[in-house]
């Protein structure tokens, strides 16, 4: 991430998210359109009429109908996404998930993973949330090399959210 690009941003230059993508599953008791209107509320609302999803149905172990629903972002819009979820947080959210990062890196530490409650996402809140009632987050950043230096791309990204949650 450049900081021409970034006001307020002091990561290192080569540090920038190149990817970012949300998935969620949804059984044949939900209603399609408002697990669409959860991933929706998580986009920036500028962001939201070019998004595209893609939507799969397909059948459970029982034969039961299961929906999955994924958006994936890239470049510019996946920055500004990942900086919309994370600044629509409850500041304690957004401490955890700061504390947490190791927990929520993957194999390798530029990749990382968390899930907010679908229902709070409907409802237009974000919550960190570790169960199965969710919209999963996976974002890429690219110049990461350590789980170290993803805490600090999150403490500067949080760091900059102004709203007073």
């Amino acid at each position: 991430m450049r900081s021409k690009d970034r006001p307020g941003m002091k990561a290192s230059p080569n540090v920038r998210v190149s990817r970012l993508s949300l998935s969620v599953f949804y059984h044949s008791t939900e209603n399609p359109a408002k697990v669409r209107k959860a991933v929706l509320n998580l986009i920036p609302p500028e962001l939201r009429e070019r998004v595209s999803m893609d939507e799969v149905v397909t059948q459970g172990h029982y034969g039961n109908e299961i929906g999955i629903i994924t958006v994936t972002l890239k470049g510019k819009n996946a920055f500004k996404t990942l900086k919309f979820i994370i600044c629509s947080m409850e500041r304690v959210d957004r401490n955890i998930l700061v504390a947490t990062v190791s927990n929520r890196a993957g194999h390798r530490p530029s990749h990382l993973y968390f899930r907010v409650s679908k229902q709070e996402a409907y409802l237009g809140k974000v919550e960190l949330m570790d169960g199965d009632d969710v919209i999963k987050v996976s974002v890429t950043v690219n110049g990461v090399r350590s789980v170290d230096q993803l805490k600090q791309f999150l403490e500067v990204l949080t760091s900059g959210c102004t709203d007073s949650r």
